[in-house]
């Protein structure tokens, strides 16, 4: 099955989680996981292995921008929650090798990776691989997740 990755949102559950918050910092890409700071502004999830909501940037298609755009300090970020069993592509890191049925936990960096050998509970997958990939000699990708 071929996936079209032009959008983030893949499949839903009722009605859409949207919010839209002021960029905190820059390189926030459609697809990374994002976190609400003290000020109201979004930046990028930055605890590795930290819980947290499936709250991802998503493409701004209304202002004809697509997953490739990044998002500039201070521009409003779309953003999605994305709640258990409804489906994304989120920004898996570079060097990841993962299978479907992969847990997956947040890299630190906005990016997901796998929980395999970090050594983490249950408790801090926020997402499974969909699809298998192997980025062991490429950079970050966009594949299908779902919310755990």
């Amino acid at each position: 099955m071929s996936l079209s990755k032009q959008m983030i949102q893949i499949k839903t559950i009722g009605a859409i989680a949207y919010e839209e918050r002021d960029a905190g910092e820059a390189g926030i890409y459609p697809g990374m996981l994002c976190k609400v700071v003290s000020d109201g502004d979004v930046e990028l999830h930055d605890d590795e292995g930290g819980r947290s909501e499936c709250l991802l940037a998503i493409e701004d298609s209304l202002q004809g921008r697509g997953v490739d755009t990044v998002y500039t300090v201070n521009y409003p970020v779309r953003l999605e929650i994305f709640r258990p069993g409804e489906e994304f592509h989120g920004l898996l890191q570079a060097g990841q090798v993962i299978s479907i049925g992969e847990g997956l936990i947040s890299a630190g960096d906005g990016t997901f990776k796998s929980a395999t050998d970090s050594g983490l509970s249950i408790d801090s997958i926020i997402a499974y691989a969909m699809e298998a990939e192997d980025l062991s000699g490429g950079s970050n990708t966009l594949i299908h997740m779902r919310a755990a």
